[in-house]
């Protein structure tokens, strides 16, 4: 069904139901109804939540069909168990509820930035350290969240069109979710993120223990990028945040450092092939200085300045698209 098939009123429903579920989800509710189904009192004393609150936020999920009551109390559903609870499963939507949840918030600051163009920041002390590795490990737990379906076609897709490929870069490869997945086919994988994110993901994601992968604190759109050459040049979910003359630098520097006849890999949504692009824009209003998304044109124009060539798309689900293109061998 499509959005202009909805009233307002359903679409006021569906906000609703949405903004409970990732409530929930970043308040424990489901996995703590997992380990043990309880009545709302006894899931808000392991919780430390009120009461009052709890016992008003389980009937809504039974109504939404993700717990059911019973004599003993609530436990989830198995609805609840493959989008909620089973990071493994196809469906599993669960990590990147929180990161949502945050950026709903923005939404609601929309008007204030409809007037000054400008990002909303988090209602949070931007110079607290704990609050930046809570903000960082959202973010980044939103990012791993991608489903191993699509990582599988991304991988897939990449080295369809450079199966010799021997060397990764990966820029702002946050929990190496997309890198270990290439280290895993052979290739050693080099995975450039801000230093503060590659302190983080180095300890919560095991980074450092894995083989063939090196991480590299640096900001790659000031800093020089990692010597290369390099066979396959890795930006997944980058490009948005960035306007359009920043897209196109950062294309020319991975350029740059480039093996003849290389791969560069852009993963995003894609203006006209995606059906979330343009709501996905209104995100990176909120959160960005200069962001956007873009359409298939405008990438083509910046990988040609940059050297590479031979444009081809693929959809890695219905909403986000792999765009490959090699670069000149002389």
């Amino acid at each position: 069904m499509r959005f202009q098939d909805l009233s307002l009123t359903d679409l006021r429903d569906l906000s609703e139901s949405m903004a409970t579920v990732a409530a929930a989800t970043t308040a424990g509710i489901f996995t703590a109804l997992d380990e043990e189904e309880a009545t709302p009192e006894k899931l808000a004393r392991r919780l430390e939540l009120d009461p009052r609150a709890v016992g008003i936020l389980l009937p809504l999920l039974e109504e939404l069909g993700l717990v059911e009551g019973r004599e003993g109390g609530y436990q989830p559903t198995p609805r609840a168990q493959r989008e909620l609870i089973d990071s493994g499963a196809p469906e599993y939507a669960a990590g990147g509820l929180p990161l949502w949840l945050s950026n709903l918030e923005a939404w609601t600051r929309l008007p204030e930035a409809l007037k000054t163009g400008e990002p909303i920041g988090d209602q949070e002390t931007e110079d607290d350290s704990r609050t930046q590795r809570e903000r960082i490990s959202r973010f980044m737990a939103g990012m791993a969240a991608a489903p191993e379906e699509r990582i599988r076609k991304l991988v897939d897709g990449v080295l369809a069109r450079r199966p010799e490929a021997r060397t990764l870069l990966d820029l702002g490869g946050g929990p190496g979710h997309i890198s270990r997945a290439f280290v895993e086919q052979g290739l050693k994988a080099t995975l450039v993120d801000r230093p503060e994110v590659v302190e983080f993901v180095r300890e919560e994601y095991g980074l450092d223990a894995i083989t063939g992968l090196r991480t590299v604190g640096a900001d790659f759109l000031e800093d020089p990028l990692p010597t290369g050459p390099f066979d396959i040049l890795l930006l997944s979910n980058i490009l948005h945040m960035l306007p359009p003359e920043g897209a196109r630098v950062l294309l020319e520097k991975a350029g740059e450092v480039a093996a003849p006849g290389a791969v560069v890999a852009v993963a995003d949504f894609v203006r006209g092939l995606s059906p979330r692009a343009t709501r996905f824009a209104m995100t990176m209003l909120l959160r960005t200085e200069g962001g956007n998304t873009y359409t298939l044109e405008d990438h083509r124009a910046w990988f040609r300045d940059a050297g590479f060539l031979d444009l081809q798309v693929e959809h890695l689900d219905p909403e986000r698209q792999l765009l490959t293109a090699v670069a000149r061998t002389a």
